[in-house]
């Protein structure tokens, strides 16, 4: 059972295609399993309701005159009944990112959660462009949904670099996610392959050093440290952590962002970029 603990005020953007109905459904869980708040916010394209428009000024037999809004509100009403989920709907003409991110200041939103398509280049959907400019601005943590809710979170990843930027990621999955099993995931640079053996093993002890010092200056509660599983791996993490979620049954990966060269670059690097694409499972992106 994730941490209920914390007020939490969920936002759920989405463009009602097929690619955030799982996005929904986590949404409803988490908004259960947290006792929390939910708005569903959905962008209408002005261009889009314009021509929808023109389309209905000569309706068939069967159609009624409404506009875009009212079918679109009957379309996430009738989701969020199929849930039993009490959620307010928040609809806007305007440009996505910029009605999203007003939307969630003025609700003080702890969480953004939406959908991407797994297998479509981001740049190709107008939700993927959406996408870029949220993690460039969003100030709250942002959750990507990909895969189908089978309930809770109950493996969940957080990816660093050990630098302080990364820290908010492993603190926000500790409060949110304290029953599921926990992996912290570090990769680092060693020699080419047939290199030296020994230095390889210096690099691999400096990075277990480091990761004790990232945890001591956390001041974490003592179970928590302990409870805690430890990746530290020599390699690249695109290859390395897509590999781990792939075999060990990960749901959750946390990426803290803004980090030092290493497993995360600056904001929004091209390692961060590519996981983003690359990994198979639900993402959370947490700003330092």
């Amino acid at each position: 059972m994730e941490d209920n603990s914390v007020d939490h005020n969920l936002l759920l953007a989405t463009d009602l295609s097929c690619r955030c109905d799982r996005a929904l459904d986590r949404a409803a869980q988490l908004a259960k399993a947290w006792e929390a708040t939910l708005l569903v916010v959905h962008a209408i394209d002005p261009a889009y309701a314009a021509r929808y428009a023109k389309i209905t000024q000569e309706l068939p037999s069967w159609r009624r005159q409404e506009d875009y809004r009212t079918i679109a509100s009957r379309r996430l009403n009738r989701d969020l009944e199929a849930d039993n989920i009490d959620a307010e709907i928040y609809m806007a003409e305007g440009v996505p990112h910029k009605i999203i991110l007003e939307a969630a200041r003025r609700e003080n939103s702890s969480l953004v959660i939406t959908g991407v398509g797994r297998d479509e280049p981001i740049a190709r959907t107008q939700f993927g462009s959406t996408l870029d400019e949220l993690l460039q601005e969003l100030s709250i943590p942002l959750l990507i949904v990909r895969r189908r809710v089978r309930g809770p979170y109950r493996h969940v990843v957080i990816a660093t670099d050990f630098s302080p930027a990364s820290q908010p990621a492993l603190e926000i999955a500790v409060r949110w996610f304290s029953d599921a099993q926990l992996t912290l995931f570090h990769t680092y640079e060693g020699a080419s392959l047939g290199g030296d053996a020994m230095v390889n093993e210096k690099r691999k002890a400096t990075a277990n050093n480091q990761c004790d010092s990232f945890l001591a200056e956390m001041a974490l509660e003592p179970l928590v440290i302990n409870r805690l599983h430890r990746v530290i791996e020599k390699g690249y993490p695109e290859v390395l952590l897509c590999d781990y979620v792939r075999h060990e049954e990960v749901d959750l990966v946390v990426l803290g962002t803004q980090g030092r060269k290493g497993l995360l670059k600056a904001m929004i690097g091209s390692t961060a970029q590519n996981l983003l694409h690359l990994l198979e499972c639900d993402t959370m992106v947490v700003r330092g």
